[in-house]
């Protein structure tokens, strides 16, 4: 089957996220903190999830399975996530409807929307006493020290894992046309990158957040050190495995009949 159809949804989307960030970007920026806001709610939620439902068998696998319901309302409220533009822009670069300039600067303003979102978020949480509340050896505290005393190898490499699974749930979800079939693959395939523990920045930025103005034991330092090499192999895992590929495999010239 001939993806052409798709190569150029996802071509368009990306000048289209371009265009909106030339043309408004407080506008864009929103998008971009609303997103880091979804998704770490869902942050929050899934290391909850992993602590109280620590002794059961079925504990990570249901907390890994709710994850995928941050990407979905990302996607359906159309707010902007950077792992998945990784994606997009490397689409829309590839085709020439961005420059791979462009793309780098809405990466950039992108990342930093998801991080403001991440810290309102991590604010709300600590403002209402919900963070002190937490013990020390919590899931989100004890998972966020796990995760800044790794190798930069490894944390590179689970990067790049991270991201090709969610660009993979995104990018199965255009070929959906019912909303229904859409949540459900973006919900089951973002389940690989969580029940295997891979480092996926912006989820990361949510969880560091958290733990830095919670009882955690890390420090600045630890959390942007795991930040550099997660978002280094995000950007790889979305652009160079899923983004490039998609498009090379599905040239212009390759139409059905051709």
């Amino acid at each position: 089957m001939i993806d052409r159809p798709l190569v150029e949804k996802s071509a368009a989307s990306g000048q289209r996220k371009m265009s909106l960030l030339e043309r408004d970007p407080a506008r864009y920026l929103m998008r971009a903190v609303l997103a880091g806001m979804y998704l770490s709610i869902v942050v929050f939620v899934y290391w909850a999830l992993s602590h109280n439902l620590h002794g059961s068998p079925f504990g990570k696998v249901i907390a890994s399975a709710f994850f995928g319901v941050g990407l979905s309302i990302i996607v359906f409220t159309n707010a902007e996530l950077f792992t998945s533009n990784n994606m997009y822009l490397a689409v829309s670069s590839a085709e020439g409807r961005t420059t791979w300039f462009q793309s780098s600067v809405l990466w950039t303003v992108c990342y930093a929307g998801n991080l403001v979102g991440a810290l309102i978020v991590a604010g709300l949480l600590y403002g209402a006493g919900t963070l002190a509340e937490l013990p020390a050896d919590h899931a989100l505290y004890v998972g966020a020290a796990h995760k800044v005393h790794q190798g930069a190898l490894a944390i590179f490499i689970k990067g790049i894992l991270a991201n090709w699974v969610v660009c993979l749930a995104v990018r199965l979800a255009l070929s959906m046309k019912e909303d229904i079939a859409k949540i459900s693959i973006m919900i089951l395939v973002v389940f690989i990158f969580l029940y295997l523990s891979f480092e996926h920045s912006i989820a990361n930025m949510g969880t560091f957040s958290m733990s830095l103005l919670g009882n955690g034991s890390i420090d600045l330092r630890d959390a942007l050190y795991n930040l550099v090499f997660s978002t280094a192999g995000n950007i790889v895992g979305g652009a160079v495995f899923v983004g490039l590929p998609f498009r090379y495999l599905n040239p212009e010239e390759a139409r059905p009949g051709a």
